[in-house]
């Protein structure tokens, strides 16, 4: 009987494991998930991601997160209260050179161009370098803007 236990203990605890790896896994981890142009929609205006180059996203405390096409979108969204922004873990943009990588704002710096031509016509792109940012700037002109300046 003393055999029958042990085995039936070791499950139970192989069993919670398993459990508590896939309730942490469903959180969404630290970071962003990746985004999936042409099929994600915007949380905000609804449309299909066109362009990985302006996507963004925001996960919120409880690890979940919401894709947008434009980070103008991201910023109507939070400013609408849709999700309120003690609510917000983390905000990430595309680099706009790495199409689709999402970096944290705080490790981005931000232009703005109408001739960058963003989805929503914020025409913002974000650039994890200044160098590359000075490269985009000398073809489109713009003004270099914080992550602050945006939501003015």
């Amino acid at each position: 009987m003393g055999k029958i236990m042990k085995h039936i203990r070791l499950l139970s605890i192989l069993f919670l494991g398993l459990i508590l790896a896939g309730s942490t896994q469903a959180c969404g981890g630290d970071g962003p998930r990746p985004i999936n142009v042409g099929q994600d929609q915007c949380a905000h205006c609804r449309m299909t991601v066109s362009d990985a180059r302006f996507g963004s996203q925001l996960v919120t405390t409880k690890g979940r997160a919401y894709v947008f096409d434009d980070v103008q979108c991201l910023i109507a969204f939070v400013k609408a209260g849709t999700v309120a922004s003690e609510d917000v873990a983390a905000y990430y943009l595309s680099d706009y050179v790495n199409e689709n990588k999402l970096q944290p704002v705080e490790k981005l710096l931000f232009l703005k161009s109408e001739s960058l031509k963003s989805p929503m016509r914020g025409d913002i792109a974000a650039f994890a370098s200044r160098e590359d940012l000075e490269k985009v700037r000398e073809v489109h002109g713009g003004d270099v803007l914080t992550w602050e300046d945006l939501w003015k």
